[in-house]
């Protein structure tokens, strides 16, 4: 029928006007209140007005409010998408230090949402001002700040200055993308499983991690007792994507035989019999390190599945793709029992998340049980959540309702444009180069 809403976009439509509804406004500028840390206390819950940031800020909310405008020229989400964008970028000073210079936790991210929304908008002053504060963020001294992981650091921001540069040929982007993949060399650890990266001692030394987790209170930088860690957005997995992006898009030896030991790394973890990949957070040589890891974008399966399509769809290597198969297999389970028992709808460590990996398969692949299964995923989302009206289950403790790009409603709404329109609606959680059109394999 023509002109007939996709019901998934119709859903993303319910969770935009539920945004819009809750905003809060001064002058042509908006914020959200929300459940958030405490500054000061480990693990403990407030209620409090956002940050700038794309993860859990209202950059992020700008990012999906632009994309669901797009998708059904409804102004108020445009014009709310501009508002909370506007907030970002005048708070973008205000990103605690040691993370500023991060794509989810920072100034990057920021200016990558800023361009994504003006794109969406067809505001050019917004392309320039994300565009300007991307390359002043480049100027920033990098000392003091995490300058590793995906996160927070140089493994997320190489992949986002190389999309930048294919799309607007802007040499310096490039250069950008080059210093960094140098800086990531030169902070790899060597070892017979291959290289890694001290992630979580460079979060030591530059933040105070017990706010975060007590587990993680006593962490010490080049502990050789510890084990540096496996996964996407903190691991080893996610900066070998990286340096592989990087190495494909300049043609460089060097990276590429970096990222395939990144991987390496990886693989020599992954427990055959129990068929796992561990959760090293809280390894040490002298622990039980045979226990699963989460199955999640942030730590686990479906990060780690990510990057290794990601891998294969570069090199053709058939290694990277029986690892996304590995993941595939073990997100399906995960999801399967997650859905049985009101799991969470969060892109970091929820099943919208986990739904990315699939997705992409069917992208990748045309695999149609892929495909059922995120539609699965959407229509028990839509049953009990969206059409009775309750509140979404969020990726913070509790599963309390928030509005963010990564633990909220969201990041929920972007699931269901990409479940939509995959095509037309990039990932935010593979954030890099375009793919180029190719037949499926």
């Amino acid at each position: 029928m023509v002109g007939q809403v996709h019901p998934y976009v119709e859903t993303a439509r319910l969770i935009g006007s539920h945004l819009v509804r809750s905003a809060v406004w001064h002058d042509r500028i908006c914020n959200w209140f929300s459940p958030v840390s405490e500054p000061d206390g480990a693990n403990q819950m407030a209620y409090g007005t956002l940050g700038p940031g794309l993860y859990d800020g209202t950059a992020g909310i700008a990012l999906f409010l632009g994309r669901l405008h797009l998708a059904t020229s409804d102004t108020v989400f445009g014009r709310t998408a501009a508002a909370a964008i506007g907030h970002a970028l005048a708070r973008a000073d205000d990103v605690p230090d040691a993370i500023q210079l991060g794509l989810y936790t920072g100034r990057f991210g920021i200016g990558y949402a800023a361009i994504e929304v003006g794109r969406c908008l067809a505001n050019a002053s917004l392309i320039e001002r994300g565009v300007e504060l991307i390359r002043q963020s480049g100027e920033i001294d990098p000392r003091g700040k995490a300058a590793i992981d995906v996160m927070s650091g140089n493994a997320g921001v190489i992949p986002l200055l190389l999309r930048l540069h294919a799309q607007l040929g802007e040499p310096w982007l490039l250069d950008l993308a080059r210093a960094r993949g140098e800086a990531l060399l030169a902070r790899a650890s060597r070892s017979a499983r291959g290289r890694s990266w001290d992630v979580l001692g460079e979060m030591a030394s530059t933040m105070d991690l017990s706010t975060i987790s007590d587990g993680l209170a006593n962490i010490t930088p080049d502990d050789p007792m510890r084990p540096n860690l496996i996964g996407y957005s903190h691991g080893a997995g996610g900066i070998a994507w990286s340096l592989l992006e990087l190495g494909a898009a300049i043609d460089e030896p060097r990276f590429m035989e970096a990222a395939r030991d990144g991987f390496a790394y990886e693989d020599s973890w992954f427990d055959t019999a129990r068929d796992h990949w561990p959760d090293l957070r809280q390894a040490t040589t002298g622990n039980d390190v045979t226990l699963g890891g989460p199955i999640a974008w942030c730590h686990g399966a479906v990060g780690i599945g990510l990057a290794r399509m990601r891998a294969w769809e570069l090199t053709g290597d058939a290694r990277y793709r029986r690892d996304a198969v590995s993941a595939l297999r073990l997100a399906g389970r995960s999801i399967l029992a997650a859905l049985a028992g009101g799991p969470s709808y969060s892109l970091c460590h929820g099943v919208a998340g986990d739904a990315e990996l699939l997705i992409t398969w069917w992208e990748l692949t045309g695999d149609r049980e892929a495909r059922q299964l995120v539609d699965l995923i959407a229509q028990r989302g839509m049953t009990d959540y969206a059409e009775p009206r309750k509140p979404w289950p969020s990726g913070l403790e509790g599963k309390l309702e928030c509005p963010g790009l990564m633990l909220g409603l969201a990041g929920t709404g972007y699931f269901y444009l990409r479940a939509a329109d995959a095509l037309h609606t990039p990932s935010v959680l593979l954030v890099g180069p375009e793919s180029l059109p190719c037949q499926r394999r």
